[in-house]
């Protein structure tokens, strides 16, 4: 065979890859696309170096690649030919047919509230980060970063350091007393929900909801296989009495005490007692969300459900309202059975985790910066807070407020007159997303008549920009 003539110059740029990279990939293209065919000799690698402007070592290294690769093969003495292997190339790119992926089951799209482009969003659960000490952050993950890793996996529980702080910031923020080898950090609530449901949950098992409540944690427990028992809330949160009386297949009793949500009312210490009975006489499990029970207002604290006298409470916690959601960084407090259980659980299924942002978390708690954001975060969340109560009062929006004692958001209760789905559908036409409450329940016309504002995210131009918008769309307009 004489050398192939199909050797036009590469395009080599800087900036693209090493020399060696962009040669390989060029005379990968040139066999995939069968413009260089099996049994086609290169040229002598002196003459191609030279007519290509590359130094000779660095075409000799990508050569012997693509001979690893069996793409080419060098016989001594003769040259560097293309091997058949490239016959049986393809040339369009991997495809794969429809049959053999096909799924046994059909995975539905995700109950959240998506990401949409909006003049002003007042969706829920989005803190502010206006405020975030980001330098500060960024020196402490530079330093997390610096340290020597280990060559073993990482401590499967969390970082040591992280579990301490939290335990720490546990007892003196939230009155619980948990010692650091029961608390277990996830990526999150959601993440710490699915690993229980995976522990505890079968088809046919049983799960109390509040009513309306969160949509994606019902999602996980349905996939799970689990029955849904709606539970009713109003202003003191989960109705305990409507509770059902058979509940000895009861798995988990899914509650938010601090900060209800959506509806946005807070457990009654009275029905905290009772839960707590409740679940402890019927074997039932209670997973305690405090998703954003660090925020309180007008009202005293309340101990959470897991500081309690129990033997049921599990407790979750999350850094994502408190700092950001992209840190997927949160924590599970339990009994040690389910802690052991849990890091078997990921042990089998996720190996090992990450651990430079749970160590530059950890300094962030222990120098004091966490306490200091919150203080910050919660004056401003009240001033937030009175904006949105302002403005929906001086320009006349109907409807009542509430749920405005703690947390990031609040609901507006219309008279049945106004369709609250109407207006959140006008409104987002105007460029305005605030989602009704329906959109959170498991039965939408039962649901209570009214919208989920979240005034975290924005600032108080766009709240009162927002309640303009809103104001029109009550009317229809």
């Amino acid at each position: 065979m004489t050398p192939s003539s199909h050797l036009a110059r590469p395009n080599l740029q800087k900036g693209r890859g090493t020399l060696t990279a962009q040669l390989v990939s060029y005379l990968r293209g040139m066999i995939t696309a069968h413009k260089l065919r099996a049994g086609d000799r290169l040229p002598p690698s002196r003459d191609l170096a030279r007519e290509w402007g590359v130094a000779r070592g660095t075409l000799v290294e990508a050569i012997e690649i693509l001979c690893s690769e069996e793409l080419l093969i060098s016989r001594q003495g003769a040259g560097v030919f293309v091997s058949g292997q490239a016959e049986r190339t393809p040339s369009a790119g991997f495809v794969v047919a429809d049959s053999v992926v096909a799924l046994p089951r059909k995975i539905p799209e995700p109950r959240m509230d998506q990401i949409r482009a909006a003049r002003t969003d007042f969706r829920p659960c989005r803190p502010s980060v206006e405020k975030f000490p980001f330098a500060v952050w960024r020196r402490l993950v530079a330093d997390a970063a610096a340290r020597a890793p280990s060559p073993d996996v990482a401590d499967i529980q969390g970082a040591a350091s992280l579990r301490a702080e939290i335990s720490d910031y546990l007892r003196r923020a939230r009155s619980l007393t948990v010692p650091s080898d029961k608390v277990f950090v996830s990526m999150g609530i959601v993440h710490a929900v699915h690993l229980l449901s995976r522990l505890y949950l079968k088809p046919g098992s049983k799960v109390v909801m509040e009513e309306p409540g969160y949509p994606l944690v019902r999602q996980i427990f349905e996939l799970a296989g689990a029955e849904i028992l709606p539970c009713p809330v109003d202003e003191d949160g989960l109705v305990v009495e409507a509770l059902p009386d058979e509940g000895r297949d009861v798995a988990f009793v899914y509650v938010t005490p601090s900060h209800q949500f959506p509806f946005g009312g807070r457990l009654s210490a009275a029905r905290r007692s009772a839960l707590i009975e409740w679940a402890m006489t019927h074997g039932a499990i209670v997973l305690e969300d405090d998703y954003d029970g660090e925020f309180r207002y007008d009202v005293p604290p309340l101990p959470p459900l897991a500081a309690l006298p129990n033997e049921c409470v599990v407790y979750l916690g999350t850094f994502s309202k408190t700092l950001f959601p992209d840190l997927r960084v949160g924590y599970v407090a339990a009994q040690a059975p389910i802690i052991e259980a849990l890091k078997n659980y990921r042990a089998i299924h996720e190996y090992g985790v990450g651990t430079t942002l749970q160590l530059a978390l950890a300094d962030f708690l222990a120098s004091g910066q966490f306490d200091r954001h919150i203080a910050r975060m919660s004056k401003l969340y009240r001033q937030k807070r009175n904006c949105l109560a302002l403005a929906l009062k001086e320009q006349g929006v109907p409807g009542n407020l509430a749920g405005l004692q703690s947390g990031l958001h609040s609901v507006l209760l219309f008279d049945p007159a106004l369709d609250a789905e109407a207006v959140s559908g006008r409104a987002e036409k105007a460029g305005l997303l605030v989602p009704p409450i329906s959109r959170y329940s498991l039965t939408p016309r039962r649901a209570p008549n009214g919208l989920v504002i979240g005034y975290a995210a924005s600032s108080p131009g766009e709240i009162r920009d927002g309640v303009s918008m809103l104001k029109e769309a009550c009317r229809g307009e």
